[in-house]
């Protein structure tokens, strides 16, 4: 057995372990899902990039096997085959990307595209599986959350009118999940593509595996296009009621699917902007903190942020307003 051959075996057994115990942990403490999801695909990505795709490939199906095995007495076959996807798709993809030396933009864009069509074809699996449409499928998971919470708002003295209403108000809501899927399955992957590549840099730099480091957040910047996005998907919401009857949802739908993507695209942005003139002006870690809180506060009030961003497409705030002797690092 050469040097080589240990060496794969080695962080091969590793990368398997370190996998499992993020399945693990998904399965039993979902409160940490939303750094075990994103960081899962990890350990088979860095295989890939070092040892190969055959290495990985095993790695990954190894580990997804395991994880299926141990979390499906726990979560179901559902959250199982999410894990399995997540660990095979994803970190075949990502390894594969950084050995053919992909920018670290066009990692994040591929790692997005990566989660979101894993996410579409696990979204149709289990629904194929459990045959039933989205709405129906939202509604009977709805049901079986609202019986047991109007048990607790009874024991709580809340009167069975005010039950029933908010009952109402939840499947109202819930009904219009399945017609925004697109952009909310599009956005959890934005946000589960961004979380995943700052871990894997912290892993890589760690297990000194090379890894790209020619873009940072404080220079994000969406495309042009997506303002223009934004306005139709706004226009769109704002014509809805005025649109013939036959066509007001189909108008109201798709405006809500551009505007939600947009809006969350911009509200990145925002925070980049802020991110770039804090770091211009070497302000300290409590002042970054205070201002990313309350940035987080203000979109969440009135959307401020978010317009922060949108507005920066024309106007350029980095360039216009930073000071001139401040030299970039």
């Amino acid at each position: 057995m050469t040097t080589y051959s240990r060496a794969t075996l080695f962080d091969s057994g590793k990368a398997v372990a370190s996998s499992v115990a993020l399945g693990i942990v998904i399965a039993l403490v979902p409160v940490f899902s939303l750094i075990a999801v994103p960081a899962i695909p990890i350990p088979a990505a860095f295989i890939t990039s070092r040892y190969g795709v055959m290495a990985g490939l095993l790695v990954s199906l190894v580990t997804g096997a395991a994880c299926m095995a141990l979390t499906l007495p726990l979560v179901g076959v559902y959250a199982g085959m999410l894990i399995f996807m997540l660990t095979v798709v994803a970190g075949i993809g990502a390894g594969l990307a950084l050995r053919h030396g992909f920018s670290q933009f066009r990692l994040f864009i591929s790692m997005a595209a990566i989660f979101f069509v894993t996410l579409v074809i696990w979204l149709g699996a289990t629904l194929l599986i459990i045959g039933e449409g989205p709405v129906t499928a939202m509604n009977n998971l709805a049901d079986a959350n609202v019986a047991t919470s109007s048990q607790l708002y009874q024991a709580l003295g809340m009167s069975q009118q005010d039950i029933d209403s908010a009952v109402a108000d939840v499947h109202d809501f819930v009904s219009t999940l399945p017609y925004l899927a697109p952009a909310v399955l599009l956005v959890a992957s934005i946000v589960l593509s961004g979380a995943n590549l700052a871990l894997a840099r912290r892993v890589f730099e760690r297990l000194r595996q090379p890894f790209p480091r020619d873009f940072v957040f404080r220079d994000f910047r969406a495309h042009w296009v997506f303002a223009y996005v934004f306005i139709i998907g706004l226009v769109c919401q704002l014509l809805a009621p005025y649109a013939p009857e036959v066509y007001a949802d189909t108008v109201d739908r798709v405006g809500a699917n551009l505007y939600i993507v947009s809006e969350v695209l911009f509200f990145i942005q925002g925070m980049a902007i802020a991110s770039f003139f804090l770091w211009a002006y070497q302000a300290s870690r409590l002042k970054r903190v205070a201002v990313f809180t309350a940035l987080i506060l203000l979109e969440a009030a009135l959307s401020l942020t978010m317009w922060l961003g949108v507005f920066d497409t024309w106007l350029d705030y980095r360039r216009r307003f930073i000071k001139k002797n401040l030299s970039r690092k």
